[in-house]
């Protein structure tokens, strides 16, 4: 090449490189703005600065995660069910603020350089994808309320009846759940996919807790107790409904019975009614009363087949229907009878309400030879302490009983067990106090009413004395 070519060659790329710098400078005083290379999700937004940018891509954000997904459940041996749930609904949001930044981030990383060769040769567009974002939390709340209770089916555990006058185990049956973990991941994966599918949500099998081969064992009846009653109202109702939830328990070896969890909570819905409760060694109305006589059936039949206490409570006062030490009583959620099985095999219970008692009996394992029996020593009471209260409503010294109290007791229960008469064991249950209820009297303390006095008139308060007017015969004067 000549020397005259070179030297117009270099006076070219001098004019190139000028007008190339000069539109970079401008380009550069523009960085607050998008360049027509830089695309959000396949759209241009040249010109526009982030504020402008995010704005747009906020109600792009509304449209998509308006967009929906279709979850199904197709569980065995039943019908497909299918829900269907926006992006929004399942926990997803998208990172507009995030999407902003790669963009911006993308239109100012080059070099002055890169950005002359870019000039020159032309520059190839830069996609940002959306940045998805998932609540997992928010997901798994979706899946608990809407799906989980609609396609779960409880397991059953084996039951002990009687057929025949023998001990009948029923078989047991294994429940179905949604599988909370699987699920929520498989809602997210389609979530952060750009396209929304159906997504099938698997199962997964409960097993029972109590199956048949855990009853084995449960050959005879061990041990029963029963108490009567003679309410023919909502109290008895109350028995029923606690020894039908109680009826065919099996218990496995070292498993524990809670009378609270067995019966469930007090309310109308469980068939529960109101009726006369001990509160604060008072009897007042309240949901479920009565079922206390119910788990003090059960607590000395417990004892008498040789199950462990765990937790026992006595009443307020002695009740009717037991003697004193070998009551227990139960209050939802504060108060409860539970049991362990100790005797070295299953043990099952069979619970019943009619005919004016209420009859608990155990069936398991029988030990040749043994008896149990409840003992009560260091049993004493002291009479109620009275209280007067002054009642200006009676008249005075007037007294009437307001509440008749109860009185103290102290008791201890021990269990004797016995193989072919001799002493096994003696076993303390329990030592209990109940404490005195004042009785209380009202005396009437009302003022003495006053006689009433006659108002004396003005001629009387003088000493005038005056006497009515004489009239002659006929009327006329």
């Amino acid at each position: 090449m000549s020397r005259r070519a070179l030297s117009v060659s270099v006076a070219v790329l001098c004019c190139l490189a000028g007008a190339g710098a000069a539109s970079i400078g401008r380009h550069d005083r523009a960085r607050d703005r998008l360049p027509d290379w830089v695309r959000i999700e396949g759209r241009s937004y040249a010109g526009q600065t982030a504020p402008e940018v995010s704005a747009a891509l906020e109600k792009r954000a509304a449209e998509r995660l308006r967009a929906t997904a279709i979850l199904v459940v197709a569980p065995p041996s039943s019908k497909r069910r299918m829900w269907t749930a926006t992006r929004k609904s399942l926990g997803a949001t998208m990172d507009t603020a995030g999407m902003v930044r790669a963009a911006f981030a993308a239109a100012n990383s080059d070099g002055f350089w890169d950005r002359v060769s870019q000039w020159v040769k032309g520059r190839e567009p830069v996609g940002i994808e959306p940045i998805w974002r998932v609540d997992g939390a928010a997901t798994r709340r979706y899946l608990v309320y809407r799906v989980e209770p609609v396609v779960t089916r409880p397991s059953r555990s084996a039951r002990l009846t009687v057929r025949a006058g023998r001990p009948v185990v029923l078989p047991d049956e294994p429940g179905l759940t949604l599988d909370l973990d699987a699920s929520v991941s498989a809602v997210t994966q389609a979530l952060l996919a750009e396209r929304l599918e159906r997504v099938e949500l698997p199962l997964v099998s409960v097993a029972p807790e109590v199956t048949v081969a855990d009853a084995t064992g449960i050959t005879k009846q061990i041990a029963s107790f029963e108490t009567r009653y003679s309410e023919r109202g909502n109290r008895r109702t109350n028995l029923e409904v606690a020894c039908a939830r109680i009826n065919g328990t099996i218990l496995k070896p070292d498993g524990v019975f809670s009378y609270n969890q067995t019966v469930g909570p007090r309310v109308a819905e469980a068939g529960f009614r109101m009726a006369p409760v001990i509160v604060r060694g008072r009897m007042e109305p309240g949901m479920g009363g009565g079922i206390c006589q119910v788990s003090s059936t059960l607590y000395n039949a417990a004892m008498l087949a040789g199950l462990g206490i765990v937790s026992r409570s006595h009443h307020a006062f002695p009740v009717h229907y037991v003697p004193a030490g070998r009551d227990a009583t139960v209050v939802y959620g504060a108060i409860d009878l539970k049991l362990r099985n100790t005797t070295g095999s299953a043990v099952g219970i069979l619970s019943d309400a009619s005919g004016g008692r209420v009859r608990v009996r155990f069936f398991g394992t029988p030990v040749p030879g043994r008896t149990i029996k409840i003992e009560r020593t260091n049993v004493s009471s002291w009479a109620a302490p009275v209280k007067t209260v002054a009642d200006p409503t009676l008249p005075p010294g007037k007294t009437i009983v307001r509440d008749r109290g109860h009185a103290g007791h102290r008791v201890s229960v021990w269990r004797v067990v016995r193989e072919n008469g001799r002493l096994v064991r003696r076993e303390l249950l329990s030592r209990d106090v109940y404490q005195s209820f004042a009785r209380i009297v009202a005396r009437g303390t009302a003022p003495k009413p006053v006689a009433p006095t006659v108002p004396q008139t003005d001629a009387e308060t003088s000493g005038e004395v005056t006497s009515p007017p004489l009239t002659p015969p006929g009327g006329a004067l």
